[in-house]
């Protein structure tokens, strides 16, 4: 297959969504694709511009039962509108995401994103949820 062009963005408080980015990252580069990880405060336009597929990223906020929506979406809003862009919402979490991912992608497609797939990521797992998800959203994208 030909190789895509990712970019990895990510909004992390305590590490574990830019830990999460790292491995999608790297299970990406992996599969014979050219990869950039980069923070939301960092971003490289012509980098985001040539990009095949996107993913973005946060954590899950609100308490364990209710309310659960994207962390800090103010900084996912600044990402540059992605029109045309296929888009893999992710998000990291603790004990229960509840539908904290959907709203991401809501989030995302109000920013003009195709979301092809949204999941968030147990903390304690990241090490297997975070790759297994990378190449299942890669090969939605693929498809």
């Amino acid at each position: 297959m030909c190789p895509v062009n990712v970019v990895v963005i990510h909004q992390s408080r305590t590490g574990n969504t830019q830990r999460a980015a790292e491995l999608i990252g790297g299970a990406v580069e992996a599969e014979g694709n050219t990869v950039a990880v980069r923070p939301v405060t960092n971003i490289d336009f012509k980098e985001l511009a040539d990009a095949d597929l996107v993913f973005v990223g946060t954590w899950v906020d609100g308490l364990i039962l209710f309310g659960h929506r994207p962390g800090d979406a103010g900084k996912v809003r600044s990402i540059p509108k992605l029109w045309d862009k296929s888009v893999v919402a992710f998000m990291t979490h603790a004990v229960n995401p509840g539908n904290a991912a959907a709203k991401l992608a809501g989030v995302l497609e109000g920013h003009g994103a195709d979301v092809i797939a949204a999941r968030s990521l147990n903390r304690r797992r990241l090490d297997v949820e975070a790759p297994t998800f990378a190449v299942e959203a890669l090969a939605t994208a693929r498809a």
